[in-house]
């Protein structure tokens, strides 16, 4: 039977797994401190969860102050959310909120520091249980910019440079996202 159904896959006459709709998209090199330079971003939009990874060639740990992913749907009243994880003392802090609301609770929410990558996983029911098309920005930020303890000029118009403390797709300024990803 395992053969059969083996080879109706192959065939394609045989449904699989529905697969998500995933977006790629490139970053320019050296727009930022090495440290946090994004590479690139990949959108997954599936079923279950909305998944979120940046590549970062030089990734540092250490140097990193935190980082927030922000997600649009294509619904009426077009809903954001925002997911950060900054550095609180010694530890991290990890929340999640609409933007026209408090901040709310997402179980299984889960956001990580890899070698090379960062990775934020949402489940669908914090985007109240999402069926729609998305969208994200993202940031990227050192321990110095999330203190304030950089000039002036760099919060107000940050120039990109290998010395910039931030870092983001699609942009560093201003509220422009990525183009939509489509749901699974």
């Amino acid at each position: 039977m395992a053969v059969v159904t083996a080879v109706l896959l192959a065939l394609g006459l045989l449904a699989g797994p529905a697969q998500a709709a995933v977006r790629d998209v490139r970053d320019a090199r050296g727009d930022a401190l090495g440290a946090l330079d994004i590479a690139s971003l990949r959108v997954r939009n599936a079923e279950h969860r909305v998944t979120v990874t940046l590549r970062i060639p030089r990734l540092e740990r250490r140097r990193i102050g935190g980082f927030t992913v922000f997600v649009g749907r294509k619904v009426k009243g077009r809903p954001e959310y925002a997911a950060s994880k900054v550095r609180r003392g010694s530890g991290w802090a990890t929340t999640w909120q609409r933007l026209d609301d408090e901040r709310l609770r997402c179980k299984g929410m889960r956001m990580r520091m890899k070698p090379r990558r960062v990775v934020v996983s949402i489940p669908q029911r914090c985007l109240d249980d999402n069926r729609s098309a998305v969208r994200v920005q993202v940031a990227v930020f050192t321990r110095a910019y999330l203190r304030g303890d950089v000039p002036d000029e760099v919060l107000l118009n940050p120039s990109p440079g290998p010395t910039l403390p931030i870092d983001g797709v699609p942009k560093v300024r201003g509220t422009k996202m990525t183009r939509w990803v489509g749901y699974r």
